[in-house]
């Protein structure tokens, strides 16, 4: 009898690990590099020179970002760059994910501005000029994984609440994240609140728990310019098949030159508890 007890907790036990472990995984997740480099201009005869400026910033930026997390240069040959590392990453870290993104950047040739974005958790753009240009200010890329994992889509829709059980209520998720920037987004190790499904659809079938993380650019976003790019952020994220049934975990990063935004979906804590 003391055996069989043994065994049962035993498999209890090890059912416990698998959940957390692929929890954890989805939390966590590396692998993908979205890149966004602009077309270069037709005839530029001073495109040799802008390279050679811009190389030494790209190589120097990583060491410089690390201990902060954020870090700007510029070259007298009018290059700029700048690096991003998310969520208070440590600096060994936040060096290794600006060595990677450094490297995908000088495949962009003769382009006059890029940025590119890693999963490991860091941003890195260069341009001639220190001011966005309108295609940064509104460029937005959706990555989105997890289980039954939707196609990576911009989406819009009319913004009226679903009555499709696994979608969200676009209205309420732009509005909390337009929240976060009054919650410390801007700051190096950004901002995070976590809700209940029910608050952000009236069609949530089970206990969901939702989280959302953002950061904005120090350099680049006051508090009010911060809640815009996390609402215009919100609203790129595919509104459906998020199955907020408690049953799910799924996730979506929303990349931008001024802003990142993180939607977590999960099972809600009482509900683990409760159902192992």
């Amino acid at each position: 009898c003391a055996l069989s007890t043994l065994a049962i907790l035993a498999a209890i036990l090890f059912m416990f690990l698998l959940l957390l472990a692929g929890a954890l995984q989805l939390r966590v997740p590396t692998g993908y590099a979205v890149v966004d480099c602009a077309p270069p201009p037709p005839s530029d005869d001073s495109a040799a020179a802008f390279l050679d400026s811009l190389l030494p910033l790209l190589a120097a930026l990583p060491a410089a970002a690390a201990p902060t997390g954020f870090a700007a240069l510029h070259s007298d040959g009018a290059a700029f760059a700048r690096g991003i590392c998310l969520g208070g990453s440590a600096p060994k870290e936040c060096l290794a994910c600006l060595s990677a993104a450094a490297k995908n950047l000088t495949g962009c040739g003769a382009s006059r501005r890029a940025g590119v974005w890693r999963g490991e958790g860091c941003f890195m753009a260069y341009a001639d000029g220190n001011v966005s240009s309108p295609h940064e200010d509104v460029f937005r890329g959706v990555v989105a994984f997890g289980e039954d994992v939707f196609p990576v889509v911009i989406s819009f829709d009319d913004g009226r609440p679903p009555s499709n059980p696994k979608c969200f209520d676009t209205r309420a998720l732009v509005a909390l994240a337009q929240s976060l920037a009054g919650r410390g987004a801007a700051n190096s190790s950004g901002a995070r609140v976590v809700t209940d499904a029910a608050t952000l659809s009236s069609n949530a079938t089970g206990k969901t728990a939702v989280t959302l993380r953002a950061q904005c650019a120090r350099d680049r976003a006051a508090a009010a310019e911060c809640a815009r790019c996390l609402g215009d952020s919100a609203r790129e994220v595919r509104a459906c098949d998020w199955g907020l049934d408690g049953e799910h975990v799924r996730v979506a990063d929303v990349v931008g030159y001024n802003c990142f935004l993180r939607i977590e979906t999960s099972r809600s804590a009482s509900e683990r508890c409760c159902k192992l």
